[in-house]
């Protein structure tokens, strides 16, 4: 998330519109899970600017122990009630547990670009 590319994501938070969720253990962070609209240059061209784009980070030492799933989870709750009914997402496809993890979330693949894919769910 410290790439230059990725600082759209956190750059002046909040913004109206941004949510989300941030794990803690003993009082420090080892997670986050957060949504957020882009419009004008920050926009992707495969996004739709009407359905805002989740970001998620988890402490390298703190992976694969269900804590994505637990910001997940209430993020998504949040989302529904604000009215919010698509999020999308992209990721590696080389990132098994991520996709899993979305996938329980009830994400599913739109496209695939070499070793990307995007994903979009649909909240009820």
């Amino acid at each position: 998330m410290n790439e230059a590319r990725n600082s759209k994501f956190w750059a002046d938070w909040p913004r109206r519109g941004d949510m989300g969720w941030i794990a803690e253990r003993q009082s420090s962070p080892i997670g986050a899970a957060w949504i957020r609209y882009f419009s004008g240059p920050d926009l992707s061209p495969i996004y739709d600017p009407e359905v805002p784009v989740l970001a998620i980070g988890i402490d390298k030492d703190h992976r694969g122990q269900g804590i994505g799933g637990l910001l997940m989870d209430p993020l998504l709750a949040d989302a529904r009630e604000a009215g919010i009914t698509k999020i999308a997402l992209t990721t590696g496809l080389f990132n098994e547990p991520a996709l899993r993890l979305y996938r329980r979330c009830g994400f599913v693949e739109v496209l695939r670009r070499e070793d990307s894919v995007m994903m979009k769910v649909t909240l009820l």
